[in-house]
This record gives C-alpha cells, sequence and structure tokens, in this order.
C-alpha cells in the first residue's frame, strides 16, 4: 500500500496519527543482547580492600601549601591495578611517589550486570604540609571538638573517608570519617582553619571558631571535580554477540545538540538512519518504513513511544539508563520486526538513591522524584507539554498538547529482583477556526509492567507481564458537535477520510533463561505471548474491501539460541524463533533461523579487531509506518511482510576509548504492506488494498566514535545506501531514498562546568519523481545545531542550564513531494534544570 500524497508538515503528521576495552577474558561467554538479566546494565564499583594511601616522599621539599596528583586507574577484573596514566602532575617526587603506591592498591573488583568486570577510575591525591603532632596525652587536654559529616555538594550524598584537617594557631590537627561521612575532631580553643580532603573533589576551607569545652557541630558539603555518573567506565565486559549493537548513554543521550534532550532522537544521528523529516522522531533505518522497525522500552513494544509531531518520548530522559540501537541483525528475542532496534534500557533505582529534580524549558515542564520506600525505591516522574512555539513554525492555526506520567518501584528479594513499573500518556491535536478549537486526533495509554530477575548474566531467570489500556480517536471533531472534520483536514493527507474511535485492553507476559552449558556453550531461550482485546473497530474509508480492525489479536512466539566459543577467538551464535499470530479472521505463523559470528583477529594492550558478520530471516505482522493501536494487523489475511538480513564488517576498538565500526550489507524485502511512499506510483489514488511490494536495500556504513571518557565525546557516521522498490518498469528508488548520509557530533567538557556541542548533518535530497526515466532528487539539506550547557553546584542543589539552537544556518528542507516545497526555519530554545 502507498500514500500518494504527503502534503505540508502538519497534513503529514495527521497522516501519521490516523494511519498510524580493552582485553576481555579468554573464551568468554557472551553478553546478552540489549537484555541484562534485569534488562538493564549495572555498574557496581570497585571497593578498595586495603587503605588507599600514598606516603609523603621523604626525599620532598616542605609544602607551603596542598597539591594535588590526577591518575586514571585500570582496575582489572581481579581487583588489582593494571595501569595507572598520569593526567595531571604536581612533578618530582609527588608524580612518582603517587604511580609506585597504585600498584599496591587492591580492590574487590567492580561488577556489571554480577560479573567481575574491568574499569577505569579516576584518582586525585593531595599532599598536603604534614600536621604536626601532638605530645602524648594532649588530645585530652585540648578542650575542645568539631564533630560532623562530609556530604557532597548539591545532592547531598555521604562521602565516605575524606580527611578531615583543622589548623589552630599554626598547629594541625587531623582525621578521618568513616563510611558513614561522620567525623570527630579534638582541637584547642580558638580560631581554626578547617580543610576537607576527598579524592576526586575541589578543595574545601572553612573558618570556624570554638570556644572552650565546646562541641561544635558542622556539616561540610565538599563539591565534585566533575559531577559525571558516569567516571567509571566499564573497559572490560564480555564480548558481546550482537553484530551491528551501538549502545549510547549519559551525555551521548541527553546533551546531543538538535534532541531536545530526548535520548530516543540520538538515534537519528546513526549510520544508516534517515527520517521523513528531520524534527520528526520515528527513524527509517536502511531503507525500511518506520513501522518495520521497532522503537521499545526494555524490550517491548508499547503503543506511543513519542508525543505528536515532534514532541519528545514519553519517557522521562531520567529513568533511561542507555539506549542500544541496531540497524540489523538484531537479537532473536526482538520478534515481530523486519527492520532495525532502537531499545530504550531503564535504570532501577539503587536503595540510599535520593533525588528531587524540577525542569523547564520551551516545550514542556517536568518532574522526577527518587526516593527510598520500605526498603524499595521508589521513583515518580512526570511532564506536561505546551509545544505551540513549535506549531508556529509550521502552522498558525493549530495547537496540540500533552501529558505523561512515569511511576516505579524497584526492590530486592532473597537473590532476585523485582519492579513495578506504571506508565501512561496523553495527546491531542487540532486547529482553531473562529476563535474554537477542534480536536482531530488524540490518544491515551496506559501500562503496567511487573518484573522478576534472578541471577547474572552468566545464568538468569527473568519473568515479565504487562497490563495495558489504549484508546485512540481521529479523523472527526472530538469537541462534541459530531462529524467528520469541520476544517476540511484530510487526517490521511492522501486523499482519504478516517473517523475512529478504539479503545483496547492488552496483557503482555515474557519469559526468559539462559544457562551455561560448558565453558564456551550457553543456551539461551524463552517465550512471549501477547492478547489485545478491541472493544470498538477502526474504520478505514475508500479502501478496497473497507478494511476493518480486528475485534481481537493474539501473538505467540518462541526462540532459541546457543552462543558457542568455537576457539577463544571464534563465536558463532545460531537462533531460531517462532512466531504464531491470529485474528477473529487469520492466522499466519513464520519460523527465522538467524545466524551471527565474530572472529577476533588481534588482541593487544592498546586494540580489539573483529571481524563479524550476521544472515537471518525476519517477520512481521502488517504494521503501519506509524503505531496506532489495534491498526497493527489490519492485512494479516493477506500474509506475513518478510525480510532476508545480510551483515559483514569489521571493528576496530581501541583501548584509549576510540571505536572504528565499518559494515556493508544487503537487505531484501518481500513482501512489504502499508509502505511509506509520498510519490505515488500505486495506483491513481496511491492506495491499492492488498498489493504487496518487494524492495531491497544495500550501502556501506562507517561509524569513527569517541566515547565518553574524559573532556571530549563524539562521533563521525556516514552512510552510503540505496534502497528500491521492484515496479514492473524495473526497481526505483524508495520516495526516502539517502544516497549520501553524513552525521557529525561533538561534545566538549570545559571548565567551570560549562559543556558545549555542536551537530552537523548532511544528506542527499529524497528521489522527487522515482517513476520517470529521468530521476531527479530534491536539493540535499544540511543542518548545524549548537548547545550550551552550564551547571551551577549550591550547597544543597545544583542548576542545570542550557541553550539550543537547531537549524542555525536556517537551511530549507522539503516537506512535500514537490522539489520546491521546502521550509525554511530556526528553532531556538532554552531550558532549566534544578536537582534538590
Amino acid at each position: 500500500m502507498a500514500v500518494r500524497r504527503f502534503g505540508p508538515i502538519v497534513a503529514a503528521c495527521l497522516w501519521a496519527l490516523a494511519s498510524p576495552r580493552g582485553a576481555a577474558a579468554q573464551a568468554p561467554p557472551a553478553e546478552p543482547a540489549a537484555a541484562a538479566p534485569d534488562g538493564e546494565g549495572e555498574l557496581v564499583p570497585p571497593k578498595p580492600l586495603v587503605p588507599i594511601e600514598v606516603p609523603f616522599p621523604p626525599e620532598a621539599p616542605p609544602l607551603a601549601a596542598p597539591i594535588e596528583v590526577e591518575v586514571l586507574l585500570q582496575i582489572d577484573d581481579q581487583g588489582s591495578v593494571a595501569k595507572a596514566q598520569l593526567v595531571r602532575g604536581a612533578g618530582p617526587p609527588w608524580d612518582d611517589a603517587v604511580l609506585e603506591a597504585c600498584k599496591s592498591f587492591r580492590f574487590e573488583p567492580a561488577r556489571w550486570n554480577g560479573q567481575p568486570a574491568a574499569v577505569e577510575i579516576p584518582f586525585v591525591q593531595r599532599f598536603a604540609p604534614p600536621e604536626a603532632a601532638p605530645a602524648a596525652g594532649e588530645e585530652e587536654r585540648l578542650g575542645a571538638a568539631i564533630e560532623g559529616e562530609v556530604l557532597e555538594m548539591g545532592t547531598r550524598r555521604t562521602v565516605p573517608a575524606g580527611v578531615i584537617v583543622a589548623e589552630v594557631d599554626g598547629r594541625r590537627f587531623r582525621t578521618e570519617a568513616g563510611a558513614d561521612g561522620r567525623f570527630a575532631l579534638q582541637i584547642p580553643p580558638g580560631s581554626a582553619k578547617v580543610e576537607v580532603e576527598v579524592p576526586g573533589y575541589k578543595r574545601f576551607v572553612v573558618g570556624e571558631t570554638v570556644a572552650a569545652d565546646q562541641v561544635l557541630h558542622v556539616r561540610y558539603l565538599v563539591e565534585r571535580i566533575s559531577y559525571n555518573p558516569f567516571e567509571q567506565v566499564v573497559i572490560g565486559k564480555a564480548v558481546r554477540q550482537e553484530v551491528t549493537r551501538t549502545t549510547l548513554r549519559d551525555r551521548e543521550i541527553r546533551r546531543v545538540p538538535g534532541t531536545f534532550g530526548d535520548p530516543f532522537r540520538v538515534v537519528g544521528t546513526m549510520p544508516g538512519v534517515g527520517q521523513m523529516f528531520s524534527l520528526l522522531d520515528y527513524p527509517i533505518i536502511r531503507g525500511a518504513s518506520p513501522g518495520s522497525s521497532g522503537i521499545l522500552l526494555d524490550g517491548v513494544r508499547i503503543p506511543q513511544l513519542f508525543h505528536f509531531l515532534a514532541g519528545p518520548a514519553v519517557i522521562h530522559p531520567e529513568f533511561l539508563d542507555r539506549v542500544d540501537f541496531y540497524p540489523g541483525a538484531f537479537p532473536i528475542e526482538y520478534g515481530g520486526y523486519t527492520g532495525g532496534i532502537v531499545d530504550g534500557i531503564t535504570r532501577s533505582g539503587q536503595p540510599d538513591e535520593r533525588r528531587v529534580e524540577v525542569g523547564v524549558d520551551l516545550l514542556n515542564s517536568s518532574l522526577f522524584l527518587r526516593q527510598p520506600i520500605l526498603g524499595a525505591t521508589g521513583t515518580l516522574a512526570g511532564r506536561y507539554g505546551y509545544p505551540a512555539m513549535l506549531l508556529s513554525a509550521f502552522s498558525e492555526n493549530a495547537f496540540a498538547s500533552y501529558w505523561d506520567y512515569q511511576g516505579r518501584l524497584d526492590g530486592k528479594a532473597g537473590d532476585g529482583r523485582w519492579t513495578v513499573f506504571a506508565f501512561g500518556s496523553f495527546d491531542e491535536f487540532g486547529e482553531v477556526a473562529n476563535q474554537k478549537e477542534t480536536v482531530t486526533a488524540a490518544s491515551l495509554f496506559h501500562r503496567l509492567k511487573l518484573r522478576w530477575t534472578s541471577g547474572d548474566d552468566a545464568s538468569f531467570d527473568r519473568y515479565e507481564l504487562g497490563l495495558g489500556y489504549d484508546e485512540i480517536l481521529s479523523g472527526a471533531d472530538l469537541t462534541g458537535d459530531g462529524g467528520n472534520d469541520a476544517n476540511g483536514l484530510d487526517p490521511t493527507g492522501g486523499g482519504v477520510t478516517a473517523s475512529n474511535a478504539m479503545s483496547s485492553w492488552v496483557v503482555q507476559p515474557r519469559a526468559s533463561w539462559r544457562r551455561p552449558l560448558s565453558k564456551s556453550l550457553a543456551l539461551h531461550g524463552g517465550v512471549d505471548f501477547s492478547w489485545q482485546r478491541n472493544q470498538s473497530q477502526l474504520r478505514v474509508e475508500q479502501f478496497e474491501g473497507d478494511l476493518v480492525a480486528p475485534s481481537w489479536v493474539a501473538q505467540a512466539g518462541m526462540f532459541v539460541e546457543t552462543p558457542w566459543w568455537i576457539t577463544e577467538d571464534l563465536l558463532l551464535t545460531p537462533a531460531l524463533r517462532s512466531d504464531l499470530w491470529e485474528t477473529d479472521d487469520a492466522r499466519r505463523y513464520s519460523l527465522d533461523p538467524r545466524l551471527n559470528a565474530r572472529l577476533r583477529l588481534v588482541q593487544n594492550d592498546d586494540e580489539q579487531v573483529w571481524l563479524k558478520g550476521g544472515v537471518g530471516i525476519f517477520h512481521q505482522p502488517p504494521r503501519p509506518p506509524v503505531s496506532l493501536p489495534g491498526a497493527g494487523e489490519l492485512l494479516l489475511r493477506e500474509g506475513l511482510p518478510a525480510a532476508l538480513q545480510t551483515t559483514v564488517g569489521t571493528e576496530v576498538d581501541f583501548a584509549a576509548g576510540y571505536l572504528v565500526d565499518l559494515q556493508t550489507y544487503f537487505n531484501y524485502m518481500d513482501p512489504i504492506f502499508f509502505d511509506l511512499e509520498v510519490n505515488g506510483g500505486a495506483g491513481d489514488d496511491g492506495f491499492e488494498a492488498g498489493q504487496a511490494q518487494i524492495g531491497r536495500s544495500y550501502g556501506v556504513e562507517l561509524l569513527l566514535r569517541k566515547r565518553d571518557q574524559g573532556m571530549l565525546f563524539g562521533w563521525i557516521s556516514y552512510t552510503l545506501s540505496r534502497s528500491e522498490r521492484r515496479t514492473p518498469d524495473g526497481w526505483k528508488p524508495f520516495d526516502f531514498d539517502r544516497s549520501h548520509m553524513l552525521q557529525l557530533v561533538a561534545g566538549l567538557r570545559l571548565p567551570r562546568d560549562w559543556e558545549l556541542g555542536a551537530r552537523f548533518q548532511a544528506i542527499s535530497g529524497r528521489p522527487v519523481n522515482p517513476w520517470d526515466e529521468a530521476l531527479q532528487r530534491a536539493s540535499p539539506f544540511t543542518r548545524f545545531d549548537l548547545r550550551i550547557d552550564k551547571r551551577a553546584v549550591y550547597r544543597s542543589w545544583m542548576l542545570d542550564f542550557y541553550v539550543e539552537l537547531i537549524n542555525t544556518m536556517i537551511s530549507r528542507e522539503q516537506i512535500a513531494e514537490g522539489s520546491d516545497a521546502s521550509v525554511p526555519y530556526i528553532f531556538p530554545t532554552v531550558g532549566f534544570r534544578a536537582v534538590l
């Protein structure tokens, strides 16, 4: 099926709504795909087993003031310091003393999803003038004391192992804070200069006056050198079995210009990803329609991930730990897709985690709360949107609003972890005419997810249950006057009028297991099921046969894979998936065999070089380009869309944090239903009910990446590709085919908690007449975005402020089928985020 006319951007959106490092251990077990046992990557930092002390160099000259030496420690999966790299020195003999002492440090190893892992962590050693040693018994005659606790400025978290030094009349007195940050220091009465020394924190100095026989109670707030929550970087994780996964987190998903701070939008900067329009969020991955790719949360498809138009995702960004992107050859547990996968992995609340965050920008206001509750950790979040400013750039008469909410409890029981997660959203869109608002589209959904997990990466059990309610209204005057759209809007943008009101109940249980069969072989399998009851019908008119949403839809799937290390450098992962889809008028079955392989060519202290490849068959139910409740199986009676995906590539992972990933791919898609087209060609009106198409896509993708370690992060992604559809006259370019796509992303951490980000993209124009012999394309599109972030840290809270300027070049972007139908725009926005 095809949509012939796309029209301007507002009509396009209405149409979418209506039809919606290091070295690894030898022979390591494969890392599970996007799904550690609890659905997320959890890092437990290393813990010192011996005092982390650097002796004062005996040959050192006297110090008049404290000095610091900063090093980067590489701690292996046994807890030993494999390497200490000088980052910021103070010269001899201080640097030598620190580097030598680090060799004797011993730690309880860090753990990634329960397994020992090598990590990098910063370490700062402060040398201060030695305090005078008091005479024997003098402490009892000092006559005054300072007692209190050391907390982190901005977050009020406990800071353990701090050194507190007080100077009184030229004499220095010293003590150390305990694991709870509390300390007690005996001093003589009088004026004291108090200094708190904590590795990784800025120098803290305060003056105190203590009277004789007085105990002064204090609370000292020390400021971190950096508030990056991922300063401890995993470098020795087990080798993953996937061929094409890219994982982004922290600054890489929250501070990329042009994304409004939305993690899911960052996927648009990855190789192989195009878009209908650069401000819309639904990716065209390797030439496949958006309905062929899964945009998921913890591995599960939800009815609506993005708010209407160019709105953000319906999940607060602070819920997300990372985003996993698979352009193809994705893991076997993802069933029902023939394109790519974008999976947002949420983060469990830690037992002692407390956080209050309030955010305001030009598009929405948000609230995020996290607090321990009766042995568990509770989280509440929500946003209210007012995207009028963005809409005004394209239509003076359009209006929209949205809200979303999330509530979550995380806890532990025995050797297992449990989660209760409720979330939902509401959207409405319409037009204003004669001072009257007419709602033309609205949607609402609620979800409740229960999850139980036990074990670790090597062996785990995971059980999940999802319950939901969905409601969609579109293509009508929803204000109560009845009738079709009074303003004459065509919600489909293609000559189709839809008047729909439907609600659905959903049940989604899942279970998966993993067991090691030997040191080199593991078994991973699972089952999933989905049942949906549509309480009213969705009917789209002017189709042959008058398509009707089924009254119920059921899906059952099972999968198994066996990661097998044939040698310590060669991993083969054969897998098989089977699915059954059924509605009240059709039943379809699929069997999907797949095989992934990874061969390590080089491994040393500086780099790893891998050759990788994958081939597999993928099926899904017919699904519109944009997710719409109840409309995913309209044409199930006609068959299942299918794709044969092949990928071959190589990646070089440098210990210094750089990655080079080069891969080629070829995908053959037969059949295709509900294809995303704007140029027609499948009939006079662009629709031919039940007609299937055949497509293919092929290309080369390059990713040069600097991971988020240190001051700089970023990547360069480039795609050279073709995406085509077969016609009676031969192969023609897909309407959203882009021959060249280039993305440059960079973020730089500056002094005084400033950050600067930049993004540049250049893409070929899409075809405007693919059915003519002389192919023409729209003009290429280029865009340059800037973002500036500033963090101000106060005694008990922090304030983040950012300015983002989208399309600073005011480039024109094509939004309709005519080559001259393009819109110039520039979109500035500012935002505040207070962390209490």
